[in-house]
């Protein structure tokens, strides 16, 4: 088990007049190698719930286990011990990533956080090597390049790839398609699949764009007044439940699903992609509408 919570809660200011309830009793897991959204209106906490998962908030109350790591140890010499190992197995990469990006050269700006853990430097040249590659960018072209003179969309690879280059096991996203463009959104989600899939990495996506969560995650957590509202499989969540009625856009393949479904026309597979959707409908076609 990759991540384990129970029960956690936490509230901002509280015993005062701002006191706000983030989260109230929040139970739920999260697998080693699954890749979940989160979702919810603002103020739902979900922003506050994947900060506890690399101790950006300190927990408050209930229980928090990541990758072994009991993220509520009060001891403070031993709550010293687990942030340390923390860092390097939750890579956080916050909504505009490119902005964080402060080196000279790209190979500088991905090797500061192997630098600060004292690696060997043949260690760190190597972790920025292999992570440089992982993101799909040319490590001679690039890596002494400055990062303010490459495109939007290197910017942000190359900011991943300083996540990357810590070797974590759980990747934590917060909108990682925010103002890019529909290709360089495909780019990023599908390369994120890819670190998924290829490498095992879990990956907890933090989204408001219900149709990249319903083409690309496995499942999904829907936060609402700091409670977990709905924790189920994505496609079942937006083909079984009316999400509208909790403040949730419908993706558009479900919302085709749906209409093909009441008109008795039942696709084979998910189709929860333009290409899968399209090959389903041309098969069924094919069939006589037999296939259902």
């Amino acid at each position: 088990m990759s991540i384990t919570v129970k029960d956690l809660s936490y509230v901002y200011n509280p015993k005062s007049p701002y006191e706000t309830v983030a989260l109230d009793g929040i139970t739920l897991e999260i697998k080693t190698g699954e890749f979940v959204a989160v979702c919810g209106r603002t103020g739902s906490g979900k922003t506050t719930f994947v900060q506890h998962l690399n101790a950006l908030v300190t927990s408050q109350s209930g229980e928090l286990v990541v990758e072994g790591l009991n993220l509520t140890e009060k001891n403070k010499k031993l709550r010293r011990e687990m942030l340390k190992k923390l860092r390097g197995k939750v890579g956080m990469v916050f909504q505009y990533p490119e902005y964080q990006l402060f080196a000279g050269t790209v190979y500088e700006d991905v090797a500061f956080g192997p630098t600060n853990m004292g690696l060997p430097k043949e260690e760190i040249d190597d972790r920025v090597r292999t992570a440089i590659k992982a993101v799909g960018l040319d490590f001679e072209r690039i890596s002494h390049q400055s990062p303010f003179e490459i495109s939007g969309g290197e910017k942000r690879r190359a900011a991943l790839a300083g996540v990357l280059a810590m070797n974590p096991n759980i990747l934590v996203l917060d909108e990682p398609t925010a103002g890019l463009d529909p290709l360089g959104k495909e780019e990023i989600l599908n390369l994120v699949v890819k670190l998924n899939k290829e490498n095992g990495l879990t990956v907890i996506m933090v989204s408001h764009d219900v149709n990249e969560v319903y083409e690309y995650t496995d499942r999904t957590i829907v936060f609402s007044q700091g409670k977990v509202l709905f924790n189920m499989a994505t496609r079942d969540l937006f083909t079984r439940v009316d999400v509208a009625n909790y403040g949730l856009e419908e993706p558009q393949l479900a919302i085709i699903s749906k209409i093909l479904a009441k008109n008795g026309i039942v696709l084979k597979g998910e189709n929860r992609n333009v290409k899968d959707m399209a090959a389903a409908i041309l098969a069924y076609a094919k069939e006589g509408g037999n296939n259902a």
